[in-house]
C-alpha cells in the first residue's frame, strides 16, 4: 500500500493541477480573513474562530482536486498501466484515498497559515482580545483539517462513479454551489439540507453553526457533520470502486 501511495503522490506531484488549485485555496483562505476584518465583523475571540472556520470554504477545491485524482487517468488512459501493475481496484482506490486525505491535510496546513499571517497583526493592530488555544479556535481549525481531507475523498467517489472528468467536474461542482443552496430555499425539500456534503462540512467548521436557523433548518452538531460527510466521501468511493472501476477500462 505503501508502494501505491507513493505512485499517487508522483503522479499528482507530476502535474501543475495541484499547484494552481493549491493558489486557489489559498485564495480563499485570504478572503475568508480580509472579508470579515475589512468589515468589521470581528469583536472577539469567538468571532474569530468563526472567521478561521471559513477557511473551509476550499473543500471545492479539494473536491475538485478528488475527482481529477481519478477521472484524469481515464481521460489519458494512465490508469491502464495503474491496472496492469495493480489488478485490484479496491486497492487502488483505497491508496487514492490515503494519498489525497493527506493532500487535503497539506492544503489545510497553508491555508490556515495564510489565514494566522493575515489575520494575527489585523487583529492586534484592531486590539480584538483572543486565544488561540481557547474561544472554540482549535475547534474550528481542527474542523477545516477534516474537511478539506474529507471533500478529497469525495471528489474521488465522484469521479470513480461517472469516470467523465467533465461531467463530474461540472455536476458535483453545480451541486456544491448551487444545488445545495436550492435544496435550502425549497419548503418541501429544505429538511434534508443539513446532509448534504457542504451543510455538513459547515456544521464541522464553523463553531455557530448548531446555532444557526438557515429557512427554519438547523445544522447538524459538529458528531453529526462528521458522521454525514464520512457517508458521503466513503459510500461513493466504494460503490465507485465496487461498480464503475470494475467496468472495463479501454
Amino acid at each position: 500500500m505503501i508502494r501505491l501511495v507513493r505512485a499517487e503522490f508522483l503522479k499528482l506531484r507530476t502535474t501543475q493541477v495541484w499547484f494552481w488549485l493549491l493558489l486557489a485555496a489559498i485564495a480563499i483562505s485570504a478572503l475568508t480573513v480580509i472579508g470579515p476584518l475589512a468589515s468589521g465583523n470581528v469583536h472577539n475571540g469567538r468571532d474569530v474562530a468563526q472567521m478561521f472556520g471559513l477557511a473551509a470554504l476550499a473543500y471545492i477545491v479539494l473536491f475538485v482536486l478528488g475527482v481529477l485524482g481519478v477521472t484524469t487517468e481515464f481521460r489519458y488512459q494512465t490508469i491502464t498501466p495503474t491496472v496492469l501493475l495493480t489488478p485490484s481496484r479496491w486497492a487502488i482506490v483505497t491508496a487514492k484515498m490515503i494519498t489525497y486525505a493527506l493532500v487535503g491535510v497539506a492544503y489545510s496546513v497553508v491555508c490556515v497559515l495564510v489565514q494566522l499571517a493575515i489575520a494575527l497583526p489585523w487583529l492586534s493592530a484592531k486590539n480584538v482580545h483572543y486565544s488561540l488555544s481557547k474561544d472554540g479556535i482549535p475547534h474550528a481549525v481542527g474542523g477545516v483539517f477534516l474537511v478539506l481531507a474529507l471533500f478529497g475523498i469525495v471528489g474521488l467517489g465522484v469521479g470513480a462513479l461517472l469516470r467523465n472528468q467533465i461531467v463530474a467536474v461540472s455536476v458535483g461542482v453545480i451541486f456544491l454551489l448551487v444545488l445545495e443552496n436550492l435544496v435550502a430555499a425549497i419548503p418541501g425539500v429544505r429538511r434534508i439540507y443539513p446532509y448534504l456534503p457542504g451543510s455538513a462540512g459547515r456544521a464541522i467548521a464553523d463553531v455557530t453553526a448548531r446555532s444557526d436557523n438557515i429557512n427554519g433548518v438547523h445544522l447538524l452538531t459538529t458528531t453529526g457533520g462528521i458522521v454525514v460527510l464520512l457517508l458521503w466521501a466513503f459510500v461513493p468511493a466504494i460503490v465507485g470502486a465496487a461498480f464503475s472501476m470494475n467496468r472495463d477500462i479501454t
